[in-house]
């Protein structure tokens, strides 16, 4: 399975609802990505952050497990995008981030929109009514020498552009290397 370890001894490393990795997961296996791109830096570290919109919403109106369906489907959605190499994880609550490798940033920012658009034409049905999903996105592109942590952080003020530009919409965030 893409974007999941082939084997799954370490439960810690799944999230059990999704069958996406974990946070735990993340911190070395992304630190490892991170770490090739600083020695060699040729194909670029691409972090995407998704985001359910009005996911509470769809907790209060349909019920938890049906807002659990919809981070099931959602997560299945991505897998079955993903390349081999790629890393999904389930941040928490209604939040995934997708780490990729590539050579330009517009590779990475077209396989956001089209996460996106597959996403916008998923219909779970709950409650025997159909209930349309949206998400929004933000990617980054790591520079050399950049900790995990801002490269996420930058991701996620870019998510939240794309919040505050009307949702269902991938931004992506500018490259702000701190001056030397």
């Amino acid at each position: 399975m893409k974007g999941t370890p082939s084997n799954a001894t370490a439960t810690s490393i799944h999230d059990p609802l999704t069958g996406l990795y974990s946070r735990i997961y993340m911190a070395d296996a992304v630190q490892r990505l991170c770490d090739l791109h600083d020695r060699n830096g040729s194909d670029a570290v691409i972090a995407m952050l998704l985001d359910i919109d009005h996911f509470k919403q769809i907790n209060d109106t349909f019920g938890h497990s049906q807002g659990d369906e919809v981070l099931r489907q959602v997560a299945q959605l991505i897998l079955g995008m993903v390349r081999e190499g790629d890393i999904a994880i389930r941040l928490g609550g209604e939040e995934f981030i997708l780490f990729m490798t590539s050579k330009t940033a517009a590779e990475g920012q077209a396989l956001a929109e089209r996460i996106r658009r597959a996403i916008d034409g998923l219909v779970v049905v709950a409650n025997k009514a159909p209930l349309n999903v949206k998400v929004s996105l933000g990617t980054a592109v790591r520079y050399r020498g950049e900790t995990l942590l801002n490269l996420i952080e930058r991701a996620d003020r870019a998510l939240y552009q794309a919040k505050r530009g009307g949702r269902n919409r991938v931004v992506a965030s500018e490259l702000s290397k701190p001056s030397q």
